[in-house]
């Protein structure tokens, strides 16, 4: 292709790519349904799902400082996510909501598959050292 060059690492990269495009289309469906997300939206899901699936749910000031937004923010995201019924609330922290606790296998499955993919163009080539 005209204008191109090479770049280190291409397939790691192109691995890495695919999956994360991939998953954040799987996290898109999984906690919006398909519709058009921010990248704010994604990342305080998925610290949301992190404390409930170690379960220990996260406040709205630990969710802030693991994924380095302002506090404000995250509890306004927060609080769209609860008129959602994305999530639940409890006490001061947060979970996913029941019913997208328990349903989530498509999702799970579908994440797994693609990291035994990105996995195996990882492991098809020796990713160097500088």
């Amino acid at each position: 292709m005209s204008g191109t060059y090479s770049i280190m690492h291409r397939s790691e990269r192109l691995a890495l790519a695919k999956a994360y495009i991939a998953l954040t289309h799987v996290m898109v469906d999984s906690v919006f349904g398909g519709k058009p997300a921010d990248h704010s939206l994604l990342l305080i899901g998925s610290a949301i799902m992190v404390g409930h699936a170690e379960n220990k749910p996260m406040s709205a000031t630990k969710i802030a400082q693991y994924i380095g937004l302002p506090r404000s923010t995250v509890i306004r995201k927060l609080n769209q996510f609860l008129r959602d019924g994305v999530i639940a609330r409890h006490g001061n922290v947060y979970l996913l909501s029941k019913e997208r606790a328990l349903n989530q296998t498509k999702y799970v499955t579908e994440a797994m598959r693609i990291f035994r993919t990105a996995e195996k163009g990882l492991k098809a080539s020796e990713l160097g050292t500088w």
